[in-house]
């Protein structure tokens, strides 16, 4: 059976875990999900979220929606957990957890949180960074989640639900738009064909001005065109209950475009004046002069298959991936009109994975979930830079991933349940690089092999039938890897980078009071990484820019986490969440030097590596704010006598300063800030037809940049700073529409 066979053969079950004090509660609440319960599946069990001994975050569609969250960088304005560094192109950008992502140019790393969509994970990063539709629920598991999640959940996983076929003929179109130049018009039909067979169709459409003006075109960048399609199959045949999902997108960006932070007058691109008339320097600047317009080209094709096999003593789920990414890149490197260096080139990702599952019904003494997993995951990338800092190459990175894991639970009385799980996991990674820069093409190969064991235990206890504690311990795993860049050598293919571990421990308290109306979570974590992967770039005059992947040392991540809902009527509800992130390097001891940094800064010469190095032991980690929060407000009532109900949300999410560059350079530093979005619309309560909203992201018009770089050695040491502004970084406002039957 090929592999297409194998897809619509497959499947996955949900199963119901929890202990007997709160099972009736957990039926009930997988049943209705009312009365501030949350499901989620972040043990891949439908679960009361207060039961999961995991620090685990989770929010529906409706309160996505509130926070005008519409894309994947956007979560971070409500999980404060989460951090985003970005970058011109978004698969070298950083996704973090606790302060801990991926810093890696190279195709060969594996993304430290894991993205997972419909019970699949992405290849790379940048398959994450999308427009979100027709999404029923957004999980943030922090920490190492290895145990069920893989080799590349190291750090976390954000859980990507979509929503599954209506029980009756449903259907809406939904449109948006927006002062900033957005127009976005989103569609979903769904209902069931038979009494056994539903189906949902969800497709969307955008087309969004740029914010940054390229003066020298005349193109305004950082905009997007794209459009999706998903459909999802349900259908309960006997014992099995059958899904198949398929979906495709294109999301076309002439960006992501830098603007000048600093940009002194002497400044000279390696030695070249360039026109600087109207470029704006400064927060917020957002004109530029490119003599080509970057471009950040997406399309993705995905295709789930699943199988819930009710086998009576048991539950046996299969799910099968297959998932086709590409990925068209060009940045204007110099940033002036002057065609000095401009890189480009394709990325091309596939992968099958498949996992078998057997998870036992619910008990009030044992249960278990035992699997398989296995994984065949290739990227393809080329690259050409010129026609300074030449380099011309290549290459193709594959991974080969073999897992067998299971999670045990026992309860050891009424209130108290030991959870215990492990995961065995052997991988054959290999390369293949072409340098084509040389006169003479030279080909580097080189393949290995690592086995490597994973474990988690955890303690719950419930002081009441919605409250308990819990404590647990786990160790998490990340995968040797390949310096992929420009550079790469005999010596690269031969040697690659050792695999990452971690050990965290947690603490927490979570539940419900006061007739379910107050919901909190505080949770307490401390985790140390061991042989952290990081890529570093170098820039000089002489001899371009040169990239290296290295085990940097150790790092620590410790920190308490909060999150709490209070329903105060039935019309007004509070929301708050907040993270106390400690977020440091324990030892690199032979660290690059930032640009400019002195030897009074700590840089220093040492003979043995024979370059310049810096001690970052001590340091805190790059974009990890010590604190971050959100608050919440929703208002939703009635309208005096009619048939109308007005409903109101404000959102406002601060953190304090970080800075964005790995090695500590001052000059990357954002200070802290504060955001502020606001909704207020009209329904339909009556007849539930429609929906009015108007809605303003960044009323206070708060400048902040994503992501800062120096740049300093392109311009002759002349201190020039550039900035990675986000679509928020000024006010924007807009009406959505939404008409259903």
């Amino acid at each position: 059976m090929g592999r297409f066979g194998m897809l619509f053969a497959s499947a996955s079950i949900l199963a119901f875990a929890s202990p007997a004090l709160a099972q009736e509660a957990v039926d009930e609440a997988v049943a209705e999900e009312g009365d501030n319960v949350i499901i989620v599946t972040a043990q891949k069990r439908k679960q009361d979220i207060i039961e999961v001994p995991v620090a685990v975050s989770a929010f529906s569609d409706s309160a996505l929606q509130a926070a005008n969250v519409n894309d994947f960088a956007d979560i971070t304005r409500i999980s404060p957990s989460l951090t985003i560094n970005g970058a011109a192109n978004n698969n070298e950008a950083t996704i973090a957890l606790r302060g801990i992502g991926t810093f890696s140019f190279s195709i060969s790393v594996e993304p430290s949180v894991s993205v997972v969509i419909d019970d699949v994970a992405v290849v790379q990063q940048g398959q994450a960074f999308s427009n979100l539709a027709d999404i029923a629920r957004i999980e943030v598991l922090r920490g190492p989640q290895g145990n069920l999640f893989g080799k590349n959940a190291s750090a976390g996983v954000i859980n990507i639900v979509t929503k599954a076929p209506s029980d009756d003929f449903t259907g809406n179109v939904e449109g948006v738009l927006t002062t900033d130049g957005e127009t976005r018009v989103n569609a979903t039909l769904s209902g069931p064909i038979t009494d056994s067979i539903g189906f949902r169709i969800n497709g969307y459409y955008v087309d969004r001005d740029g914010y940054i003006d390229n003066l020298q075109t005349g193109n305004s960048l950082n905009g997007e065109k794209g459009f999706g399609i998903r459909g999802k199959l349900v259908a309960e045949l006997g014992d099995a209950e059958v899904t198949l999902i398929a979906d495709h997108s294109e999301r076309d960006v002439l960006g992501n475009a830098a603007t000048y932070l600093t940009l002194p007058a002497g400044a000279l691109f390696f030695g070249n004046a360039f026109n600087r008339d109207g470029i704006e320097v400064g927060p917020g600047a957002n004109t530029i002069r490119f003599d080509r317009d970057p471009i950040a080209n997406n399309e993705q094709t995905n295709l789930t298959g699943k199988i819930d096999l009710d086998l009576g003593f048991a539950t046996l789920t299969s799910v099968t991936g297959l998932q086709y990414w590409d990925y068209q890149f060009g940045q204007d490197v110099d940033g002036t009109n002057l065609p000095l260096i401009f890189q480009s080139g394709p990325y091309a990702s596939e992968q099958f994975s498949q996992e078998l599952r057997l998870t036992s019904p619910s008990a009030d003494g044992f249960e278990y979930m035992v699997g398989l997993f296995y994984a065949d995951a290739s990227t393809d990338r080329s690259f050409v830079r010129g026609p300074l800092a030449v380099a011309n190459w290549d290459a193709t990175a594959s991974t080969t991933s073999y897992a067998a894991f299971t999670q045990l639970s026992y309860n050891l009385g009424p209130y108290t349940t030991i959870i215990g799980g492990g995961r065995l996991n052997h991988e054959e990674i290999a390369v293949r690089f072409e340098d084509l820069a040389r006169p003479t093409p030279v080909t580097f190969t080189g393949s290995d092999s690592d086995t490597a064991a994973t474990w988690r235990v955890a303690l719950q206890h419930f002081v009441a039938p919605d409250v308990n504690v819990f404590a647990s311990v786990a160790t998490g795993y990340k995968g040797q890897a390949y310096d992929v860049s420009t550079g790469f050598t005999a010596r690269r293919a031969q040697n690659p980078v050792s695999a990452e571990t971690s050990v965290a421990y947690e603490v927490g308290i979570k539940g419900r009071v006061i007739d379910n109306r107050l919901s909190f979570a505080l949770t307490g974590f401390w985790t140390d990484y061991n042989d952290f992967q990081a890529q570093s770039a170098v820039v000089t005059q002489t001899e371009g820019i040169l990239v290296e992947l290295n085990n940097v040392g150790k790092l620590r991540t410790k920190g308490i986490e909060f999150e709490g809902s209070f329903e105060v009527s039935d019309s007004f509800d509070l929301t708050a969440s907040a993270a106390y992130t400690d977020a440091r390097v324990r030892e690199f001891s032979g660290a690059q030097c930032y640009p400019g940094q002195t030897a009074a800064q700590g840089c220093t010469f040492n003979a043995t590596l024979n370059r310049n190095v810096q001690d970052l032991s001590g340091s805190r980690l790059a974009n990890s704010p010590e604190f971050k929060y959100t608050l919440g407000a929703a208002y939703d009532a009635p309208l005096g006598s009619s048939s109308l109900a007005v409903f109101a949300n404000a959102n406002y999410s601060w953190q304090s300063e970080v800075t964005y560059d790995l090695f500590g350079n001052p000059l990357t530093q954002q200070d802290s800030y504060g955001i502020v979005n606001l909704n207020l619309g009209l329904r339909d309560e009556a007849n539930e037809r429609w929906t009015l909203t108007a809605f303003v992201n960044n009323l206070f018009d708060v400048q902040y940049a994503a992501g800062i770089a120096d740049s300093r050695n392109f311009f002759g040491g002349n201190i020039v700073l550039t900035q990675q502004l986000a679509r928020n970084f000024a006010r924007f406002a807009g009406v959505r529409l939404k008409v259903g039957f």
